[in-house]
């Protein structure tokens, strides 16, 4: 860790960032007295949820239904235009299609294409699946429980938290590293903020809108449907960032924690990017801690 007010005393590890930043807020009023490694708490949460999925339709099937279409109703007339026995493999299509009411039977060995049908063929609708699927995902950390404080996000570590990040930004990104927290060496440990409270699936499902909205920008070709039951496996996980602390030079009780991207913090680190979310979290932290740092 750096020494308070001592440029000529920091770090090797954190000399180049210190350079770099310790002007950064000095037209508010702002200098940088201290730099550390502090790491952050995450919840690796897993659970399990329904999903809509879209499926392919094999060729054999878009094919019976076409000729269905196309006033080739009977079984037998099917068949004997594909050139099959009536009793090949082709039957498990038709039951197929019968499911996904696709098409219905007018009478035994007869059928008649459904409006899903139809719409189906002429590209209107996708065929879609329902299923359930585990899904692992992570929860920032909230900092003030006994505030209601309902900023907790959900976030995927192959992307950026900041979420309004520019898209040059977002492309190069290369992914966290999320450490397991009960396996960080306690003396390399700078900073620390503990977790505090074990997300609950009350949470979660009280957050359905945005839970729905994140599972869907994870999957082009899944969406979110439901959640398939009440259980939530999480486990403390952290990772390590750069704390920046910075103190009104007229008001050392007024304080800023700003939060940037280390090498410890991501797997090809090239940028000290900051972190705007975490830093906002961090000060309020700070804030309501002030023994922290």
């Amino acid at each position: 860790m750096t020494n308070k007010n001592s440029n000529s005393k920091v770090d090797k590890r954190f000399q180049q960032v210190w350079e770099r930043f310790k002007d950064h807020h000095k037209t508010e009023g702002f200098k940088l007295v201290s730099i550390f490694d502090i790491y952050l708490p995450f919840w690796q949460c897993k659970q399990n949820v329904v999903i809509e999925k879209e499926m392919e339709l094999d060729r054999f099937s878009r094919i019976i239904l076409e000729l269905i279409n196309n006033k080739i109703k009977s079984h037998a007339e099917i068949c004997a235009f594909l050139g099959i026995n009536e009793d090949s493999f082709v039957t498990v299509q038709f039951h197929f299609l019968l499911k996904n009411d696709l098409i219905r039977e007018t009478q035994m060995g007869f059928y008649e294409i459904t409006h899903e049908g139809l719409s189906f063929l002429q590209k209107k609708t996708k065929l879609k699946n329902i299923e359930t699927v585990e899904f692992e995902y992570y929860i920032t950390e909230k900092m003030d429980y006994l505030k209601n404080d309902l900023t907790q996000d959900f976030f995927d570590p192959n992307f950026p938290i900041d979420t309004q990040v520019s898209a040059g930004r977002k492309s190069n990104f290369s992914g966290y590293t999320v450490m397991q927290t009960h396996q960080i060496q306690k003396s390399e440990i700078a900073k620390e903020i503990p977790h505090k409270q074990k997300p609950p699936f009350r949470f979660v499902s009280e957050q359905r809108n945005n839970f729905t909205v994140f599972f869907n920008k994870q999957y082009k070709d899944k969406n979110f449907y439901d959640f398939a039951d009440s259980d939530l496996e999480a486990h403390k996980r952290s990772i390590c960032f750069y704390g920046l602390l910075y103190e009104n030079e007229n008001n050392r009780d007024e304080r800023i924690l700003e939060i940037r991207q280390s090498q410890k913090s991501l797997k090809n680190f090239s940028n000290s990017e900051l972190e705007q979310i975490l830093t906002n979290k961090a000060t309020k932290y700070l804030k309501e801690n002030a023994d922290f740092a």
